[in-house]
């Protein structure tokens, strides 16, 4: 028996009849992004101009990845410090935008909304006017970065690839950028005019999906054609309605009859053929020993299930659900609403981690450095950040936040954590409620809302009914 008989085969590597026109490359990430980035990127931007459901797609994005901010909270042994701390980063969260149109928070969502689309974006630190450094934060579009800036320094230990300089040990040293936009560069005057901006001055956001990737791609990149395809097909389906709204015939006359009347607006096309149009409700008498024949577009049943199907297969690549980007709440329910969600907070989850979590927490480490360089108070490089996640809603409150009740009680859960993923600082929580309870005390009210007064079903607690009788005599 042969040796090769031994020798088991993946299927997935078989060139058959199935797979033998399969063409797939062996290239690393920077040279497949480098070779198609730009054009998927316009392809994305299109679709999100046009595209309904991409457009909504965007915005979900945002608001699930950002919202209103993801907020930065101090931690620092000493209230004081810490107090300085975060009035120092909201006076930065208000004034770090040079156009002076958004805040910090505003800066984070049009990030989230252009990594979206073109799969990276670059927020770069601009100096103050007196040259303090790390004041304002400039948000650009991938299209700055000079991709085509490609190379080598000999005996500089210094290589550029697309548009990144890297030292001899391959860490990010300085960014090639336009000094304008490509698509603009003529409107400004500028041309394609570079600079080379330091590594430490940019914040470089994207996703990686592949060890050694120095690019971000659209993450609309394996929808493309199958969103390209739903709007043919959508297309498709008005034209036929239209062609349902008008009464369109073929008139065939005999020869013998001379030419045929004139029924409707008439044109010649390419090929000399006379077309005439009629509009819709139009009612034609025709000249006797004419045959007519009415055009009845046959209706495509499948149509939406098909268009349905490419959309759900899109959701899931963004994190986002079927009802959220089409509004049509009509094939879900609870339960498979939640499953959906479920699945859409993993992805987001992890961009808000891994993807804007350390560049976040690398602003706040700059704007403290800036505070000690402003006021030299040296405990401010000692204050670190905690992240708040913006808050998502709940799909049912009363079975969501039964479910959290059994979750703290059964010690899976602190309370600071369920606290934090609300966005609330338990510190600040805990001194709220200190100040309500002594006004509402001092004010004799009692709410139903406080557990230490009332149960659940409103009466009141036993241990504290009692208190009050001893109290009052």
């Amino acid at each position: 028996m042969a040796a090769n008989e031994f020798v088991r085969n993946y299927d997935g590597a078989s060139r058959d009849r199935r797979l033998g026109n399969w063409r797939a490359s062996a290239t690393g990430p920077n040279a497949e992004i480098g070779r198609h980035g730009e054009l998927i990127r316009s392809r994305a931007r299109d679709l999100a101009q046009n595209n309904k459901a991409v457009a909504a797609a965007k915005l979900q994005f945002m608001g699930k990845t950002v919202g209103t901010g993801i907020t930065p909270r101090a931690v620092h042994p000493g209230e004081p410090t810490r107090q300085a701390a975060e009035d120092a980063w909201a006076r930065f969260v208000d004034s770090c935008d040079p156009d002076g149109q958004q805040d910090y928070y505003g800066l984070q969502s049009l990030t989230a909304g252009s990594m979206f689309i073109d799969g990276e974006c670059l927020q770069m630190w601009l100096p103050d006017h007196d040259g303090s450094p790390n004041a304002q934060i400039k948000v650009l579009e991938a299209d700055m970065l000079d991709d085509r800036q490609v190379g080598n320094f000999p005996g500089q230990g210094r290589r550029v690839v697309a548009g990144i300089e890297f030292d001899a040990w391959n860490r990010r040293v300085a960014y090639v950028l336009h000094q304008a936009h490509p698509g603009e560069a003529d409107a400004f005057g500028v041309g394609l005019k570079t600079e080379r901006v330091p590594a430490a001055l940019i914040d470089h956001y994207f996703h990686v999906a592949r060890p050694g990737q120095l690019r971000g791609v659209s993450w609309l990149a394996p929808s493309i054609v199958g969103l390209r395809g739903c709007d043919d097909v959508k297309e498709a389906i008005i034209w036929r309605k239209r062609l349902e709204a008008c009464l369109g015939l073929i008139v065939r006359s005999p020869e013998t009859m001379g030419s045929a009347p004139i029924v409707g607006r008439q044109r010649t096309d390419s090929k000399g053929r006379v077309e005439e149009e009629l509009a819709p409700g139009k009612i034609i008498r025709l000249g006797p020993g004419e045959d007519v024949t009415t055009l009845d577009p046959a209706p495509s049943g499948d149509a939406m299930e098909f268009l349905r199907s490419e959309l759900y297969a899109f959701c899931a690549t963004v994190g986002v659900s079927y009802h959220e980007i089409t509004g049509d709440a009509s094939q879900a329910n609870y339960s498979s609403m939640r499953a959906a969600k479920i699945a859409g907070d993993v992805l987001i989850d992890m961009i808000q981690w891994l993807v804007f979590a350390p560049r976040i927490k690398a602003a706040w480490r700059r704007v403290m450095q800036r505070e000690y360089a402003l006021t030299g108070r040296r405990e401010f490089l000692a204050v670190r950040c905690e992240l708040a996640m913006p808050i998502r809603p709940w799909v049912d409150p009363l079975k969501d936040i039964t479910s959290k009740i059994l979750e703290l009680r059964a010690g899976l859960q602190s309370m600071p954590d369920a606290l934090a993923e609300r966005g609330v600082s338990w510190q600040k929580q805990i001194a709220e409620i200190e100040k309500w309870v002594a006004a509402t005390e001092a004010a004799g009210l009692v709410f139903d809302t406080d557990p230490s007064q009332v149960d659940r079903t409103g009466a009141m607690q036993a241990l504290q009914a009692i208190t009050n009788v001893a109290g009052n005599k």
